[in-house]
Order: C-alpha cells, then sequence, then structure tokens
C-alpha cells in the first residue's frame, strides 16, 4: 500500500509499505479522505516526526475486524481518533484525557495518510466514530479538527454571551467563528493577513474583520473582545493578541509554539486587567462526540472549507498548496473507493 512518510529532511515522500495486519479487539481501515492538518506544515515538529507517517484527520471504511470486536463490522464508516485515553485513571476521571498516559502511547498504525489503516482495540473501543449517512467522507475529516476547537472553547471557558475574535483564518480560525456564532456569541471577528481567508470569514459570520498586512492588528481594535483564539503559535501573534483582550477576557492560544519562542507579557498589566492565557492542545473522546454531533445536526457546515483535494501520489503537490495560504484552506488527500 501506498503512504506518506516523513523524511529526515523534514520533506514528505509517497512511499510503498505492507498493510497492516490486525489482531483481536482491532480492525482494519481503507481510508477514504484525510486532511492536512496546520501542524503538519510545521517545519520543526514535522522534522520530529521523521521516519513515520502522518495523517490524523481521517475518515474511512472498516474491511476487516479482528476477534472480539463489539458495534462495528466491515463496511462501516468510521472516523477514529489517532490517540485514545484509558478512561480511568486521575486525569481521565478530571477531564484531561489527553494527559493519559495511554492517550499519548497510542497512535493509528502507520497514520492516517495511508492506504489501510490498523486501528488498535483501545482507539478502536473508546475514541472511534461510527460517520452517519447524513455526512461525508470529507465532513467526517473535520470531526478532529473541530473537537480541537470544541475543547479549546470548553477550557477557555467561552459563552454564548460573549464576544469572539478568532487570530489567524485557517480551518481551525473558521471553525471558531461558526462554532461562535452557533452557540450565539454576541459579536464575531477575524483577523489575518490573507484575503481569500477574510473574504471566507465574511460569509462564515464574521461582522469585523481585520486585514493585517495593512496595519498591526493592536491599532486597529476600538472594542477588545471577551474570548480571542489565537490561531498561529508565534509569540509576536500572541503579543500582538493580548492587546485585543477585554479586561476579564481570554486569550486562548490554539497552536503549539516551538520550543525557542519565548513569550513576553507583564505580570502587572495581566493582574489588573484579570486577563487569562489558557493553552488547548488537541481533544478527548467527549470533544469527538461532541463535534460529530455539531456535525450531524447541520449546526456546523464545512463542505465550503474543502478547497483542493489530492490523490495521495500527488502528495508533495497537496502539501506544496496547502503550504500556499492564498486560495486555499483545507486541503485532502483521497484515496480509491
Amino acid at each position: 500500500m501506498k503512504a506518506v512518510r516523513v523524511e529526515e529532511d523534514g520533506s514528505i515522500s509517497v512511499v510503498e509499505m505492507p498493510v497492516p495486519r490486525i489482531g483481536p479487539g482491532e480492525a482494519l481501515m481503507k481510508t477514504r479522505a484525510s486532511g492536512i492538518c496546520g501542524s503538519d506544515l510545521l517545519a520543526w515538529y514535522v522534522r520530529k516526526k521523521a521516519g513515520t507517517v502522518l495523517g490524523h484527520e481521517v475518515a474511512g471504511e472498516l474491511v476487516e475486524v479482528g476477534g472480539a470486536v463489539e458495534g462495528f463490522a466491515p463496511g462501516a464508516r468510521v472516523a477514529p481518533h489517532h490517540h485514545a485515553a484509558c478512561g480511568e485513571c486521575r486525569e481521565c476521571r478530571s477531564g484531561r484525557a489527553v494527559h493519559c498516559r495511554r492517550w499519548r502511547a497510542s497512535q493509528l498504525d502507520p497514520g492516517g495518510m495511508a492506504e489501510f489503516v490498523r486501528i488498535p482495540a483501545d482507539n478502536l473501543a473508546r475514541d472511534t466514530l461510527k460517520v452517519p449517512p447524513a455526512l461525508t467522507d470529507e465532513e467526517g475529516t473535520f470531526i478532529e479538527p473541530l473537537a480541537t476547537v470544541v475543547k479549546a472553547f470548553r477550557r477557555g471557558g467561552f459563552t454564548p454571551s460573549q464576544s469572539l475574535l478568532a487570530v489567524g483564518l485557517g480551518t481551525t480560525g473558521q471553525l471558531a467563528i461558526r462554532l461562535a456564532n452557533s452557540e450565539g456569541a454576541s459579536r464575531v471577528a477575524g483577523a489575518d493577513r490573507v484575503a481569500s481567508r477574510l473574504a471566507l470569514a465574511k460569509g462564515s459570520g464574521a461582522s469585523e474583520l481585520f486585514d493585517v498586512s495593512q496595519e498591526p492588528l493592536e491599532k486597529q481594535i476600538r472594542e477588545p473582545f471577551d474570548f480571542v483564539f489565537v490561531g498561529p503559535g508565534t509569540a509576536r501573534v500572541l503579543e500582538s493578541a493580548l492587546a485585543s483582550v477585554a479586561p476579564g477576557g481570554t486569550l486562548l492560544a490554539f497552536t503549539m509554539a516551538s520550543p525557542e519562542e519565548r513569550l513576553t507579557v507583564s505580570p502587572h498589566d495581566l493582574y489588573f486587567r484579570e486577563i487569562e492565557i489558557v493553552p488547548s492542545y488537541s481533544a478527548g473522546p467527549d470533544d469527538m462526540r461532541e463535534a460529530l454531533a455539531l456535525l450531524a445536526a447541520r449546526r456546523l457546515d464545512v463542505a465550503d472549507f474543502v478547497t483542493h483535494r489530492f490523490p495521495i501520489l500527488r502528495a508533495r503537490e497537496a502539501f506544496a498548496r496547502a503550504s500556499d495560504p492564498e486560495g486555499s484552506l483545507k486541503v485532502l488527500l483521497t484515496f480509491d473507493a
């Protein structure tokens, strides 16, 4: 089978690999679509994954199930999470599934950007969702990214009465705008430097747009926001966004920063403005189920986020297109039906 592997220099290549063999409690999935996540484009992050297969925004169809599997059969359309928490440890019981030791140790085999994927028993039993007939395979790939936004809203304590500013209008920034609107936010805005993404945010319901290619964000904000969702994981963007947070508000740091990044903040300013800086990493099983429910109920539409589709043999071209934000948003790898 074909799969997308990270090389030592951080580049990606399409390689041949054996189809994984499943054991008891496991399942084999034929991949239908796999999304390129923003993290797949972070050079410093991807280099650490050299020798591995990328892909965690994935949907497909089960073609084989092992003994002792309950609730799944060949032909089921599924969206598996790439990690699975134990559900029993202190971290899981306290709602911190992403810090469960078994969650961090688990993974899809070899990864979602492969023609066939082995879903380990824990992942299958604890965090693999059936994709309902009303959703396409492409929409199924959005369950995981939407789950990360759902979790971010929960961690940041977002409430319907609050105003929201999404800084960085990639897929998750656009999802944040649509989720905030679906929850009845009092005011929704977006900031970016890419014209096509600003236009999409307007169509998603952002009533205010800030083009940071023209002027720094902090110079454009006249009325600050209760909840500022920051996509780019750089100190420069985070520091600029802090000026946009209203007293008593929250800055949600969504994307990981490189280890060398350092954030300069004034404790005096944080104290008297009572601003919270809240990071949010990945998502747990409850977030996945809530994301699926939102999509299945059509509270959020995501089909129009897909701007490009490439077969796996053109994975290099797909990654190059995803790296150019103008005119692109979600780039998918597709697999023969």
